[in-house]
């Protein structure tokens, strides 16, 4: 108000329109801050940083997160073989069999051609639904079969061939190997391992220590005295060299210093059985041998 003048009212202040109602949040854990870092969390509890640029960004619900694989993907020690100077096998462990076997039911006529081999009946034509040429009939109708013959004593191929049969019922897979062709295979590797011994230019050779395949990979480890140390794997797994060598130490440790073991005999020692096993989940693990272990 001015002197000597008339009061003259103030004009109101304008207000500021009410901000805009916002929607609820859906409970996605969404972050809209611009330029900063922020914190978030998850509904299973983790803590993630994301930085705002400006639009929405969210994060997958804790469903959808899966663990991640481990690097270089999974991997498997197959089996072990323990082979002595004359080529006999004393030891033999199967530690991991990938799993092949594949059941269908059939109609009359069976489309897959089979014949025997070597005490068993396999494809020998036609290839569908995971079964392939070489694999083997493992059962009929959930029962397993005897080699060539099923569980009640008939010929395979003649209860096949039979249409009252059907529909039937048939595993098939990859064999497992017998004890006899464990021994054959055994003295069949120690007799290649003394040919590629002849055959080196080098003086002296050592023989086979890696044979590699597509699927898996052969480790050998001769000793001094002779004796080999043989282990299956796959292709990608790391650390055998140095599996084997413990291998060595176990057998010196659970069977040479055990007064009830003769030596170029089978080995039946409980404690080189548990010390084995040992040695080989620590060695998929890709665990290092330090000393005492």
């Amino acid at each position: 108000m001015r002197e000597g003048g008339s009061a003259q009212p103030l004009a109101p202040t304008p207000r500021r329109p009410p901000p805009a109602p916002r929607s609820p949040c859906c409970g996605c854990c969404c972050s809209q801050d611009v330029g900063r870092e922020r914190k978030l969390r998850t509904r299973d509890g983790r803590k993630t940083l994301r930085r705002g640029a400006g639009a929405v960004t969210s994060l997958p619900p804790s469903d959808a997160t899966t663990s991640l694989p481990r690097a270089g993907g999974a991997m498997a020690i197959f089996s072990v073989y323990v082979v002595n100077k004359a080529g006999g096998l004393i030891y033999q462990l199967d530690h991991y069999a990938p799993r092949s076997d594949t059941e269908k039911t059939f109609s009359y006529p069976l489309d897959l051609v089979l014949r025997p081999r070597d005490e068993r009946v396999v494809v020998a034509f036609g290839q569908r639904d995971g079964i392939r040429v070489g694999h083997a009939v493992l059962a009929i109708n959930g029962a397993e079969v005897n080699g060539r013959l099923t569980a009640d004593g008939k010929d395979v191929l003649e209860f096949l061939s039979n249409p009252a049969n059907y529909p039937v019922s048939i595993r098939f897979g990859r064999h497992r190997l017998s004890s006899n062709e464990k021994l054959m295979l055994a003295s069949m590797f120690h007799s290649l391992f003394a040919i590629g011994s002849q055959l080196s230019p080098e003086v002296g050779s050592s023989g086979i220590e890696m044979l590699e395949t597509d699927t898996f990979k052969l480790h050998c480890f001769q000793t001094l005295t002779g004796i080999k140390f043989v282990v299956l794997a796959d292709p990608r797994q790391a650390g055998i060299d140095a599996l084997l060598r413990k291998i060595y130490e176990i057998y010196s440790d659970f069977a040479l210093k055990n007064p009830f073991y003769s030596l170029e005999m089978p080995i039946r020692c409980e404690l080189f059985d548990q010390n084995l096993k040992l040695a080989l989940e620590v060695a998929e693990k890709a665990g290092p041998f330090g000393p005492g272990s």
